[in-house]
């Protein structure tokens, strides 16, 4: 079983596992990008992380950011060498592609509480665009409240 542990040692609440992973910095972008492009190389990452969010990341700490995302199994890093030089490409695992769920619910918040309707970053193949949204005055009968009873074994 892979379990997670906090920093005092105890199991940590899954609810909390999916909201630290996006609350690294550059998750989120870099989730984005991917969902958005399917496969990009690492520079091609850097770069759209730069142009669309306005904001400069290093190559050491996009490095460390893939790396995370890598051994959280939420994407993969594919060597590509028969070019020259060598290229390296990421793209989605299963567990990466889930987030698009999540945010079309952030989505669906936005238009609900803050009155969204219109992207406001640079670039015209945002996340706005890449995700439906999820009507939050609609979803109340596909959730499910009760408890979850995890079986050890598992």
């Amino acid at each position: 079983m892979n379990e997670v542990k906090d920093i005092a040692g105890n199991d940590e609440c899954s609810a909390m596992m999916g909201i630290k992973v996006l609350s690294r910095k550059w998750t989120t972008n870099i989730l984005c990008e991917l969902l958005m492009n399917r496969e990009m190389y690492f520079s091609e990452l850097q770069t759209n992380i730069e142009g669309n969010y306005g904001e400069k990341i290093s190559a050491r700490v996009l490095s460390e950011a893939l790396s995370r995302l890598e051994e959280q199994t939420i994407i993969q890093r594919k060597v590509i060498s028969d070019t020259m030089p060598v290229r390296v490409q990421y793209s989605l695992l299963a567990k990466g592609e889930d987030f698009k769920y999540i945010f079309a619910i952030f989505k669906g918040w936005g238009l609900k509480h803050e009155g969204i309707k219109t992207k406001k970053c640079r670039s015209f193949s945002c996340i706005h665009n890449s995700v439906p949204y999820i009507n939050l005055d609609k979803i109340e009968d596909c959730l499910c409240f009760e408890p979850m009873h995890i079986d050890e074994d598992d």
